[in-house]
């Protein structure tokens, strides 16, 4: 045999042998990577398991001890309840705007009609038991085109059916409108159930007088800021009850002549999306419990900010929540999407008559955002129970939401737990 014809043979098997080890050693390399991937993604969804438990510890530590000082001071200087006493609950909701995305979102292209009553499902169950259910409508409600200052008749009543009944019209954006506007939608909210407060149309007074078991408790609500205001007319500005020393006396005066035991301030106040309390602020918060004042429910920085119990000079507990956010919209600072349900609890005492602060506590609620390429665009937003949901998330329901979703909400409860916490 022809030597070079050996050498070929002899280069071959060799070849054979050096690509068979090839492909063994490249099968090993891909074996060890895939044995590796696995473990790595083993390891990772340990250490998210493990994550998810402490924060699921974490958001049960919160909701114990968030109010635990506060329900400490009100006891304080409470009586224990007897049989004898009338307990009456009430709930605060923040801001009520629509923004044009809302309503297209809500549109129905076929029946040419608005159905708003999605976005709040989840969450009208924590308000529905309260006596009175307050909050700010912070849009317009008229007939004309609808954008994100004036909204339809049907926005509302879902708002009416989400539990709100009785709505401060005194804001920042009271004049977007005109006086006609203002006019129009105080109408179209009394003709659905509202109570309307915080105007002075047609020389009204801005005070409302509420009986509830046999309890009558002042609503007073005022405006710090309008939008615009050096280019309003004074008859304008006359029509909304803005604040001053000398508004607050008279009205405080005509609510305990008309007989309130309890006067409630819806106010709107601070700089806008700031969780920091201004000068301002508690300058007003002083004059006010000096003045009389038994609650103060403060509204317009679109994110909640500090609350606190303090003592008059009789020694009554006074609440004062600075900014509970909004109750409905879509702006885009993610802090603005944080917000609460606020829940306040009174006692009447049947010895002494006096009404007395008893309990307060709050449901943290999230505007969830599907995004403008959700599947079904009818449920782009709705309002969430943040800590339900990431509870959930975290007790491995990871359907509920996203991933990215359930980070914002539990960066939203320890947000809330920083500014909120004693």
């Amino acid at each position: 045999m022809p030597r070079n014809r050996r050498n070929t043979r002899r280069i071959n098997s060799i070849r054979d042998v050096l690509n068979m080890k090839t492909f063994l050693i490249i099968v090993g390399i891909l074996l060890a990577i895939i044995v590796a991937c696995i473990g790595i993604n083993e390891y990772k969804r340990y250490q998210d398991v493990k994550l998810l438990a402490k924060q699921r510890e974490e958001l049960d530590k919160q909701s114990q001890e968030l109010f635990s000082q506060m329900s400490t001071s009100i006891s304080e200087t409470n009586q224990s309840i007897s049989e004898s006493d009338s307990i009456i609950k009430m709930s605060a909701v923040g801001d009520i705007l629509c923004s044009d995305a809302m309503l297209q979102d809500a549109y129905d292209e076929t029946s040419k009609t608005y159905d708003f009553t999605y976005m709040f499902n989840n969450v009208s169950g924590f308000i529905d038991d309260a006596d009175i259910i307050m909050g700010t409508m912070e849009t317009g409600i008229m007939k004309g085109a609808y954008n994100d200052k004036n909204a339809p008749l049907e926005f509302v009543r879902a708002v009416k059916k989400s539990g709100v009944n009785l709505v401060t019209i005194s804001h920042n954006h009271s004049l977007d409108n005109g006086v006609s506007g203002l006019q129009e939608t105080k109408e179209n909210l009394k003709s659905i159930g509202f109570d309307v407060v915080g105007d002075k149309l047609e020389n009204a007074n801005a005070v409302c007088i509420k009986e509830v078991k046999n309890t009558k408790i002042a609503f007073l609500t005022y405006t710090c800021l309008i939008d615009n205001e050096a280019e309003k007319t004074e008859e304008e500005l006359k029509c909304v009850n803005t604040y001053s020393e000398e508004q607050v006396k008279s009205d405080i005066e005509y609510a305990k002549e008309n007989g309130a035991e309890y006067i409630c301030v819806m106010i709107h106040w601070g700089d806008a999306i700031s969780n920091t309390v201004s000068k301002e602020q508690k300058s007003i918060a002083d004059f006010l419990v000096e003045s009389g004042v038994n609650l103060i429910i403060g509204a317009h920085p679109s994110v909640v900010q500090p609350m606190e119990v303090r003592q008059n000079s009789n020694g009554d507990n006074v609440f004062i929540a600075y900014s509970i956010g909004t109750y409905v919209s879509t702006l885009s600072a993610e802090e603005a999407r944080t917000e609460l349900v606020l829940n306040i609890e009174l006692r009447k005492s049947g010895k002494d008559g006096k009404v007395y602060l008893n309990k307060v506590d709050y449901t943290p609620i999230y505007m969830l955002d599907s995004g403008e390429n959700a599947q079904d665009t009818q449920n782009r937003f709705k309002l969430i129970d943040m800590k339900s949901v990431a509870t959930s998330y975290a007790d491995g329901n990871t359907e509920i939401v996203t991933r990215e979703t359930y980070d914002k909400l539990v960066s939203g409860l320890n947000r809330l737990n920083d500014i909120l916490a004693p």
